[in-house]
């Protein structure tokens, strides 16, 4: 455990098992989600099959129709039986998918808020994990290498800088940038083998499951308003019918 503090490291272990919980939720959330949009393809999938099988029975009413001389044969009103049955049943399907496609749609902009706290919670974390970090260390750097403080009150500047790197500033247009150029001590440290990560911050570390940013998310907030009143209208037109 590279937080020496043991205050700090029960109250952040505490805080990122919290996290990890709310983390497998919101998994469990997003499975759920996905079987519900693949239901919905398969019953779009489904409805414009019994459409092509309701087309092929009309073709083949018309075809019977012809043969009998326009006598409404059994087998003629069979296949017409079959084409109101198809044509019934694809209608109710599409409806239903209309019902799920609203669910996963509002199910979608629900995970995609709930992703982005969790992500803004971890972020919050991870700084203070490194906070912690840094508050025991920090000292400890400090009487380990009592060189750097003679350097920082006695060296000039470009030794200093030499050491802890510097940044130049240019101007582009109206903006100023800054261009860092980093100092020995990062290149070194960069170059030296790292700490193997302790518990919590491998825990902090794990990535989030991706999701694509609902369609809703890109427009302004009063179309997001005016889209999502039409949307639940025609939700409740859907249930009600």
């Amino acid at each position: 455990m590279h937080i020496q503090n043991p205050t700090t490291q029960t109250r952040l272990a505490a805080a990122v098992a919290e996290l990890a919980e709310r983390q497998t939720a919101f998994e469990h959330a997003l499975d759920a989600w996905q079987q519900l949009t693949s239901q919905t393809t398969r019953r779009e999938h489904t409805a414009t099959a019994l459409r092509m099988e309701a087309e092929q029975a009309r073709k083949d009413c018309r075809q019977a129709m012809r043969s009998t001389l326009g006598v409404p044969t059994k087998v003629v009103r069979e296949l017409k039986h079959k084409e109101m049955a198809n044509l019934e049943l694809a209608e109710e399907t599409l409806k239903i998918a209309e019902e799920e496609k609203i669910q996963a749609e509002i199910q979608h902009e629900a995970l995609f808020e709930q992703r982005k706290a969790l992500a803004e919670a971890r972020d919050t974390l991870q700084r203070q994990y490194w906070d912690a970090v840094l508050d025991d260390h920090l000292p400890q750097w400090g009487e380990q290498l009592p060189v750097l403080t003679l350097l920082l009150t006695q060296a000039p500047p470009a030794c200093i800088e030499r050491v802890f790197g510097s940044a130049d500033w240019h101007r582009e247009e109206e903006q100023v940038q800054a261009v860092l150029k980093p100092g020995a001590l990062q290149q070194t440290l960069c170059s030296a083998s790292p700490a193997t990560s302790d518990d919590l911050l491998a825990r902090l570390n794990q990535p989030l499951p991706p999701l694509a940013t609902p369609p809703l998310q890109q427009h302004n907030v009063i179309a997001r308003q005016r889209y999502q009143a039409q949307r639940d209208a025609q939700y409740q037109a859907l249930i009600n019918r």
